[in-house]
């Protein structure tokens, strides 16, 4: 099961006798744990009924003993160990007997970095146990799992909210969450998460400044892109965190000519590539899409990779002056 999936999922399907937790995502990880703690320990009783122990130090029998002592003061008990890969791989064998007889009192919850499926031990935890992966979730995930969250913290969020907020953070579950959880306080009277929310309360709208540097250049106001880019760098932005920002505005602009090159009508152009389909934002695609012509429409992925390797380390300018010179191209003149 995915973390996020294990996450949403309906509560009480507790008494598996494993879990194993494993993943890239620190945040899907702990608070899967923690959701599983809860299905086997539910309520304050998990204060007294989980014990933990480190991977690189944990002796299989100290292990074994706690997951067969009869529970006192909860119905269960529950035994964690983290970064529990050196102790697979010291007791694999015994753990493979021990899932096939495992404690009918006690759950054992393995925190792992890696879970190949195809071990003998992985195909057990399999058919009695909870093998969780969590990954670093992709933005549709993201798109999809952000609002059911917000709901549970009592508040409502729109699509163009999340792609806002998600534009601003980045694809870090962990910040967005207490991102959201900070907007739903911001929010409880009128009980919804809007766009202009997330711009007021999430690094006050910084997006928006950036986004403002993409349409001048885009449509030629080449002097207010620079002047622009100066005052966000002056605020303490880092060229690299403005040029991936910037990249994604452009290679949305960079989709929607490709699909308007193929006969698409535009406002379903724009719609395919996650721009907004107001009457205004419809006019400022044409206006782009008429300064920059065809050929540097068609040409942005490999400016914008260009750019990237250059403010990464592969020129000898400094990244500052690498952007004004993109963004320079960007306002000038077409040529076809």
């Amino acid at each position: 099961m995915r973390g996020l999936d294990w996450l949403k999922a309906a509560e009480g399907q507790g008494g598996r006798p494993v879990y194993v937790v494993f993943g890239d995502d620190p945040y899907l990880r702990r608070e899967s744990i923690r959701r599983a703690i809860r299905e086997e320990i539910p309520g304050e009783e998990a204060d007294v009924g989980v014990a933990r122990f480190e991977g690189s130090s944990a002796k299989l029998a100290d292990v074994i003993d706690e997951l067969r002592t009869l529970p006192f003061f909860s119905k269960r008990r529950v035994v964690v160990i983290d970064e529990a890969d050196p102790f697979v791989t010291a007791y694999r064998k015994e753990l493979e007997d021990y899932v096939e007889a495992p404690s009918r009192s006690g759950s054992l919850i393995l925190v792992v970095k890696s879970w190949p499926s195809t071990t003998r031990l992985a195909k057990s935890v399999a058919k009695i146990g909870l093998p969780i992966e969590c990954p670093g979730p992709s933005e549709a995930e993201l798109l999809k799992w952000l609002p059911s969250y917000a709901q549970g913290q009592g508040a409502k969020i729109g699509p163009d909210a999340v792609k806002l907020l998600l534009e601003l953070v980045g694809p870090e579950l962990g910040l967005l969450t207490a991102e959201i959880d900070k907007l739903a306080i911001a929010t409880a009277h009128i009980g919804e998460i809007r766009r202009e929310d997330v711009a007021k309360f999430v690094e006050a709208g910084r997006i928006e400044e950036i986004w403002d540097v993409v349409n001048a250049a885009t449509e030629g106001r080449g002097s207010e892109a620079v002047k622009l880019l100066d005052d966000l760098i002056a605020k303490g932005e880092h060229p690299v965190g403005l040029l991936a920002r910037m990249s994604s505005s452009l290679m949305r602009l960079h989709h929607a000519g490709r699909l308007r090159a193929a006969r698409l009508p535009l406002a379903e152009a724009c719609e395919a590539a996650g721009i907004r389909t107001q009457p205004f934002f419809l006019q400022q695609v044409t206006r782009q899409h008429s300064h920059l012509g065809p050929r540097r429409v068609d040409q942005l992925p490999a400016e914008l990779l260009q750019a990237d390797l250059d403010v990464k380390g592969g020129s000898q300018l400094h990244p500052r002056v690498i952007l004004e010179r993109l963004l320079i191209r960007l306002a000038a003149p077409r040529q076809d």
